[in-house]
């Protein structure tokens, strides 16, 4: 069983039955281990004319907390957020 069927065998089939603040608790802590791809990506040493001043030093925000984070990290120093940086790594 997937992270993502498990979240929804817990909302389909325990939380109407169960309910409660816990499977809430619960469901957060599955979705944060499904990597999602940080937003806004740049390249913090590229130049407004477009050249690169040094290596390629990639930035983006966290899409759950919007925290700064740097590509190679694999989770949100902030929130915990699993990342995946897809196609940039």
């Amino acid at each position: 069983m997937t992270n993502e069927e498990a979240i929804i065998d817990i909302r389909e089939n325990i939380q109407p039955i169960v309910g409660g603040k816990s499977l809430d608790i619960a469901i957060s802590a599955i979705e944060k281990q499904i990597p999602k791809k940080p937003t806004g990506i740049y390249d913090e040493n590229e130049s407004e004319k477009g050249k690169r001043l040094y290596e390629e030093a990639l930035i983006g925000s966290c899409p759950v907390c919007h925290q700064e984070v740097q590509l190679g990290m694999k989770y949100c120093m902030n929130c915990g957020q699993a990342l995946k940086w897809g196609d940039t790594e």
